[in-house]
């Protein structure tokens, strides 16, 4: 039996899925939020004061910003960067030994930048998809491999040294398993100021609270011009218009998305205890890429966030001393492997939106904006 039909489902309460009900809430649409969970892969720690899901944000995310409380700003001097041989350093001389490769990194680095920042505006009214395919650098870059872009422009010394480590941190993958897009959006904290933060979920889901039920969408299907969605929960509702929000191997359950990017998985651990040298002197350390440790971050309580592929990773390497205090396991982190390109309108009255071609939170949020517009206008 249906119990109700709604103007508009979404399904997933993920950055993108609220920002999606933030528009249409603010523009007087009705609509139900299901989820299984606030912040989908925004989460915290138990007390609230460290990030065990996405880390940072960065001082040019114009829409997020507006729903956070930044913390801590984290410098590029002072990050510990592991290299090949094992050795770490916080030092530039490895860029200013290969002064020719540094400026071209950085030509490459700011005319991305330039680029991107461009991207994420026209996004607002264009499709993540057709704005890449409309761009013909974007384009290229989002096809080309990683280690081809850095053959190509004759940078693989700083790459060894530099981009390496900030891939392993950001993106929790060797560079031969990202594009070269995945990975200059990852190095971007290169030269953009990033932030600890912390989310105001109240802010943003002010004035719909009373929309948002806590239960998993099982199955979608269309029929008779309407959407059918059945819970998890037993619950069967019909729907004009829905909005599919969970991260893509979920959302894959409900769509017929074709080929998909491969996922990257972590595990983040948070202890208590005394690190060994040389990772105490440093507030946050990048491992290289053929390392199983991704990033170690000391934080400001006194609690240190450990980011490992394993999920038994040999803390006496790198504590004195070590008591674990939480474990969560991202399976999937990301999907950032391969150059599938998802479209946001799935058909009539269905979109997806999320991480699944641009994997940073400002992205995603502006998925669902572009998604709440395309309902507002379609009414």
């Amino acid at each position: 039996m249906v119990r109700s039909h709604e103007s508009v489902v979404i399904i997933g309460g993920g950055i993108a899925g609220l920002a999606c009900a933030r528009r249409l809430h603010d523009r007087g649409q009705s609509f139900l939020v299901i989820t299984e969970n606030l912040g989908g892969r925004v989460r915290s720690s138990n007390d609230g004061a460290v990030n065990l899901g996405a880390y940072y944000v960065t001082r040019d995310y114009e829409h997020v910003n507006m729903f956070v409380e930044r913390g801590r700003r984290i410098r590029r001097r002072p990050i510990l960067r592991g290299d090949e041989d094992g050795s770490f350093s916080r030092s530039d001389m490895p860029l200013f030994l290969h002064p020719a490769q540094f400026v071209r990194f950085n030509r490459l680095i700011r005319q991305f930048r330039r680029r991107y920042e461009a991207f994420k505006k026209v996004c607002r009214v264009t499709s993540q998809a057709q704005a890449i395919r409309a761009d013909p650098l974007l384009w290229e870059l989002y096809n080309e491999p990683a280690t081809d872009f850095i053959q190509r422009n004759q940078i693989d010394d700083v790459a060894r040294h530099y981009l390496s480590p900030y891939a392993q941190g950001t993106a929790f993958a060797p560079l031969e398993k990202l594009t070269a897009f995945t990975m200059l959006v990852g190095v971007l904290p290169t030269i953009v100021p990033i932030f600890e933060y912390t989310f105001r979920f109240e802010d943003l889901t002010e004035g719909f609270d009373d929309s948002i039920v806590f239960d998993s969408v099982t199955r979608l299907t269309r029929s008779d011009g309407v959407h059918h969605l059945h819970t998890a929960g037993d619950e069967s509702l019909t729907a004009d218009n829905v909005v599919v929000a969970t991260p893509v191997g979920v959302s894959a359950q409900l769509l017929d998305l074709g080929p998909l990017k491969r996922p990257i998985n972590a595990h983040m651990y948070l202890l208590k205890g005394s690190l060994r040298s040389p990772w105490a002197q440093a507030s946050v350390s990048l491992f290289h890429e053929k390392d199983d440790t991704f990033a170690i971050a000391q934080q400001t309580g006194g609690e240190i966030l450990f980011v490992s592929a394993s999920d038994h990773p040999d803390f006496t390497r790198y504590f004195a001393t070590w008591e674990v205090v939480e474990h969560h396991y991202w399976n999937p982190a990301f999907h950032l492997d391969g150059t599938a390109l998802l479209e946001c309108d799935q058909g009539a009255g269905l979109f997806l939106i999320g991480d699944h071609n641009v994997c940073t939170l400002e992205d995603s949020y502006i998925t669902g904006l572009f998604a709440a517009d395309r309902i507002l206008g379609g009414q």
